[in-house]
């Protein structure tokens, strides 16, 4: 689960330790170039609107949910195109169908493995026939964590990483095992792409994993 007011005390300094990050903003702008014109895309987890801010100048429609008022409000300042509220990803709900795409980057380290699985079958009900769902991760593999650390589905749990001066423990998937869990949710992988970034400050290296998959047509309702 996520420590709210955790990230809400960080949220300006979050900000300053992450908004050099072009890297994500090139995977933006390839994500948002495969969907429709003016395309509507909900971000879950936006933050103080990094990701956010990519959509729109790439010419989609972002609407962007978080658990931290803090980190809207600056989502809000530098993102006055969008629209933001207040939601928790996991009660989220939206009419099949409402979007074109599905964004959640750096995002679902606080979740479990049961509770990430859902939001990938929830996500598959919000897209469009066809539509593209996008995640940030990190590879566990580059990270360095020992193979033992994975349960038979490829999961490791508490892994910990050095997080703005504070210690955190996330949820770290293999890539076979976001395959398969995309997979069985109705997608299916069309791209995957790797960057190393540091954030500013005390901070470990990312080694992201970032994923592009789409909503097979043959399981659309």
């Amino acid at each position: 689960a996520w420590d709210i007011k955790f990230y809400t005390e960080l949220a300006a300094r979050y900000h300053e330790y992450y908004s050099h990050d072009k890297a994500l903003g090139e995977v933006i702008r390839t994500f948002v170039s495969k969907l429709p014109a003016s395309a509507q895309v909900i971000e879950c987890g936006c933050g103080t609107g990094i990701a956010a801010a990519s959509i729109v100048a790439s010419g989609g429609q972002v609407h962007g949910i978080d658990q931290s008022e803090g980190m809207l409000a600056i989502c809000r300042q530098r993102v006055p195109a969008g629209t933001f509220e207040v939601a928790d990803m996991l009660k989220y709900s939206v009419p099949d169908s409402t979007y074109d795409g599905v964004v959640a980057s750096l995002a679902l380290f606080q979740l479990s493995k049961q509770e990430t699985a859902a939001l990938m079958q929830k996500w598959h009900g919000w897209l469009r026939p066809g539509g593209l769902l996008l995640i940030g991760t990190f590879d566990p593999e580059r990270q360095g964590v020992s193979p033992e650390k994975f349960d038979e589905d490829g999961c490791a749990a508490k892994v910990p990483s050095m997080f703005m001066d504070h210690t955190v423990y996330n949820t770290l998937f293999t890539r076979e095992a976001w395959k398969h869990m995309l997979d069985r949710a109705g997608f299916e992988v069309v791209l995957s792409e790797t960057d190393s970034f540091k954030p500013e400050g005390n901070c470990s290296v990312e080694e992201r994993y970032y994923i592009t998959a789409k909503k097979r047509v043959t399981d659309a309702i």
